[in-house]
């Protein structure tokens, strides 16, 4: 006699291929009309995208690129320049056990491949991409929805014109109240000492204006992604988009950290389900103005907050519950020696230049990764053990030359593109 079949209950089904790859599940659709449906359904997505955080930790890894063009007469004076950005997503187990990281070679991750040309952020496992064209003195963007790991992505929307001298910049969240992603444009106006801030949701396709920040955000003047800077100055999490900020409205194209007193420095919170502003002061601690820019960013799933405190040590904070000032806590105050950094401030040139940026934690939280801006490698420092290493990143095909790098949290997911 033949054992009876084993028939699963689907709410078990669902449970088990949570835990899997996005890969694999796009394979299993074809298994049958029932396991389609379900890993097409909206609940299992989002079960999904609960797990894959947790189970398979990941990064991607944004590499800036420039490809020199030999001129050629009689009509080029001069060689000209390509730049582009390449934009891959890695287990973060893969950088565990290496001191070197070789990126990988495939022009399926170029942004310029998607008519676009620099990387605004990523947010459940959808990465937004922005492309510009220039007819002085106007800066046509627009904007395209993409997601690597189903490698599916949307026709370009948003188009925005403004103009080239006084730039917006852009920022990418998710508003979990509606299910709608949100892109915010802002700029700081300098000759009015104030700032302009429009809204789009994506399947909208219409910019609204929205109040102007109530405070002052460091760094509205940036003209594109630059992975050495300025993605650190706005972060989302939690529903909301934020900003570090001053309470002062100064011109933004002359301050110098030295000329900001510690009270001046606040949290500006966007929370993209009301679109209504909130302001978080900064941790207790945080008695001294330091040399260079404190930077704000997301670790282990908490706002933080770091900055240089003297010559010696650098200090993160962590928000542990997102919007209750009193959850700051001192995470970690690591010396400048354990990280076999020489800060120097005798030296000029880089007094003002030097950011020390945390990126991931790993290991249970008991690694962090950094990133200098006076170094390419990337910096894996065990706090509880002082264990530090550095990575370094290289890029396969010698045509290019990497220019800087960057990481950013980032969930591998079945989020549609609509």
């Amino acid at each position: 006699m033949n054992p009876s079949p084993v028939v699963l209950p689907d709410d078990l089904i669902a449970e088990l291929l949570s835990f899997l790859s996005v890969k694999y599940l796009l394979q299993f659709k074809c298994v049958s009309k029932s396991w389609k449906t379900l890993i097409s359904d909206s609940a299992f997505v989002k079960l999904h995208l609960k797990r894959s955080a947790t189970q398979n930790p990941m990064f991607i890894l944004v590499t800036h690129h420039t490809k020199t063009i030999r001129k050629r007469p009689p009509y080029a004076s001069h060689d000209t320049f390509e730049h582009d950005y390449s934009v891959v997503p890695y287990p973060i187990c893969s950088l565990l056990n290496t001191t070197s990281f070789t990126v990988m070679e495939d022009p399926y991750y170029y942004v310029k491949n998607k008519g676009c040309s620099n990387v605004v952020g990523s947010c459940n496992g959808l990465i937004l991409l922005a492309g510009h064209s220039f007819t002085r003195p106007d800066r046509e963007s627009w904007f395209r929805l993409w997601n690597p790991a189903t490698k599916t992505i949307s026709k370009k929307f948003g188009y925005f014109c403004d103009f080239t001298n006084q730039p917006f910049g852009f920022v990418f969240g998710f508003d979990d109240s509606t299910s709608t992603y949100k892109v915010v444009a802002s700029r700081y106006i300098s000759d009015q000492l104030e700032t302009e801030v429009k809204i789009l949701s994506f399947g909208d396709d219409v910019w609204r204006n929205i109040e102007s920040f109530p405070v002052a955000p460091l760094h509205l003047d940036y003209h594109e992604y630059n992975p050495s800077y300025g993605e650190y100055s706005r972060v989302y999490l939690s529903g909301a988009l934020n900003w570090l900020a001053i309470h002062d409205n100064i011109d933004h194209n002359s301050h110098f950290i030295k000329n900001i007193a510690v009270v001046c420095f606040v949290i500006v919170s966007l929370d993209l389900r009301t679109e209504m502003y909130k302001q978080y002061v900064v941790p207790y601690g945080f008695d001294e103005v330091p040399p260079t820019e404190p930077t704000i960013g997301v670790l282990g799933g908490c706002l933080c907050f770091s900055y240089s405190f003297k010559e010696t040590d650098f200090v993160i904070w962590q928000m542990k519950k997102f919007g209750v000032e009193d959850s700051w806590t001192q995470f970690v105050k690591i010396s400048y020696y354990n990280l076999q950094i020489d800060y120097d401030y005798s030296d000029e040139t880089t007094k003002y230049k030097f950011q020390l940026i945390p990126l991931l934690l790993l290991e249970d939280d008991d690694t962090i990764m950094l990133r200098s801006t006076q170094e390419p490698q990337a910096i894996l420092y065990n706090w509880r053990d002082n264990r530090v290493k550095r990575i370094k990143v290289n890029v396969s095909r010698k045509r290019y030359y990497l220019l800087s790098d960057s990481v950013q949290d980032y969930v591998e997911s079945l989020v549609p593109i609509y």
